[in-house]
């Protein structure tokens, strides 16, 4: 069967339902009675067909166009709460999470250790050398820059230079 041998059959077909729903008669008997009237239903027939066969194409493309939409809102409402969540993050990571001061004091404590270090294993850094040639110097001037570190941060913190360290005369 091919297409035209196939919409032949529906145009056939429709003109025959069409004409025993309003004729009461099929197709064949009223072409012998009346062949004006059946004329009429295969006009009919020649002009619903195209518009039934195009039917299901559009309650198609309607309905994936619903689904479409349904899916940008639901695309939308997942990206404005992995939004929300984001910028939640970034402002808890912008607020200070290190009330007491503790990041700034592991800072002054590996500078401190790296000194040690390097006072200790005898490792000397190109600026310290010229500073101070020997290990007696390179220990007072890293002890200055620990003593100044300390004031600053007592500074920074509000505390008298003499109390930095928290010690309490007792």
């Amino acid at each position: 069967m091919t297409e035209p041998d196939t919409r032949e059959q529906r145009l056939t077909s429709l003109a025959d339902q069409l004409s025993r729903e309003y004729d009461y008669r099929g197709l064949e008997e009223l072409e012998k009675e009346d062949p004006e009237r059946a004329q009429e239903h295969r006009d009919a027939a020649a002009a619903l067909l195209p518009w039934i066969e195009e039917r299901p194409r559009e309650e198609r493309r309607d309905a994936f166009g619903r689904g479409y939409d349904k899916g940008k809102e639901r695309q939308k409402a997942r990206i404005a709460a992995d939004m929300r969540r984001l910028e939640a993050e970034v402002a808890e990571l912008r607020t200070d999470r290190d009330p007491d001061g503790l990041r700034a004091r592991i800072r002054d404590l590996e500078h401190a250790l790296e000194g040690w270090d390097r006072f200790m294993t005898g490792r000397v850094r190109a600026e310290t050398a010229r500073e101070a040639p020997d290990w007696k110097s390179q220990a007072a001037v890293y002890l200055a820059k620990l003593v100044e570190a300390q004031r600053e941060l007592a500074v920074l913190k509000g505390v008298q230079p003499s109390n930095a360290t928290r010690q309490r005369s007792t």
